[in-house]
């Protein structure tokens, strides 16, 4: 069975999960949960931006040491992340950089003040979902292989759930999915009334 993969990388964040990061941050519950939601869709859709870079999924998940802190701390078959601590402050760097190269500092603070957190928040929750999606693709590389065709099938809900001033940094028209919608819609009417129209 193919994998949504947003819905895969968000239940491994729990109100335990939640809970814990904010014994670092003491944000809103709420915000601090979209705030990873986004941060998840926007490393998403900077490997989407990656797919023509031959062997860069490799690169990426060599980068995650198997033996590292947050790798021992998810339990990859249950769905959970068993313990929370900042060890990903300095591992998630690293991954971000190769992601988004110069791009990283704009779109940690894009985060900040689309989804209402702090940027040290933001920085540092960006951190962790690159950790997270990155050490989720380790321990599954058998997905490697259809990576790009499931980015590219999963692109429009990936998109939507990221607000319009990070999809520009990433490249894409903050009026997409809508236009994806429109055109859907017009094809429906043409279809319910063509022959009406144009049937004298």
């Amino acid at each position: 069975m193919t994998p949504n993969l947003q819905i895969e990388l968000r239940r491994f964040i729990s109100s335990n999960v939640v809970s814990k990061l904010n014994k670092f941050y003491f944000e809103n519950d709420a915000l601090l949960i979209k705030g990873i939601d986004v941060s998840i869709g926007t490393i998403l859709m900077g490997l989407y931006n990656k797919a023509d870079d031959s062997g860069f999924y490799k690169e990426l998940i060599s980068l995650v040491n198997a033996e590292s802190t947050f790798y021992q701390e998810v339990d990859f078959t249950s769905g959970r992340i068993l313990s929370v601590d900042d060890c990903y402050r300095i591992e998630g760097n690293a991954l971000l950089k190769e992601i988004f190269s110069n791009k990283k500092g704009r779109i940690s603070e894009m985060i900040s003040n689309e989804v209402g957190i702090k940027s040290e928040t933001a920085r540092e929750i960006l951190n962790f979902s690159a950790l997270l999606v990155v050490s989720y693709l380790k321990n599954n590389t058998a997905l490697l292989k259809s990576l790009k065709l499931l980015l590219e099938d999963q692109k429009r809900d990936v998109l939507n759930s990221i607000p319009p001033g990070i999809k520009i940094i990433l490249g894409f028209s903050c009026y997409e999915t809508v236009e994806d919608k429109n055109q859907s819609i017009g094809r429906s009417i043409f279809t319910l009334f063509g022959h009406n129209f144009f049937s004298f």
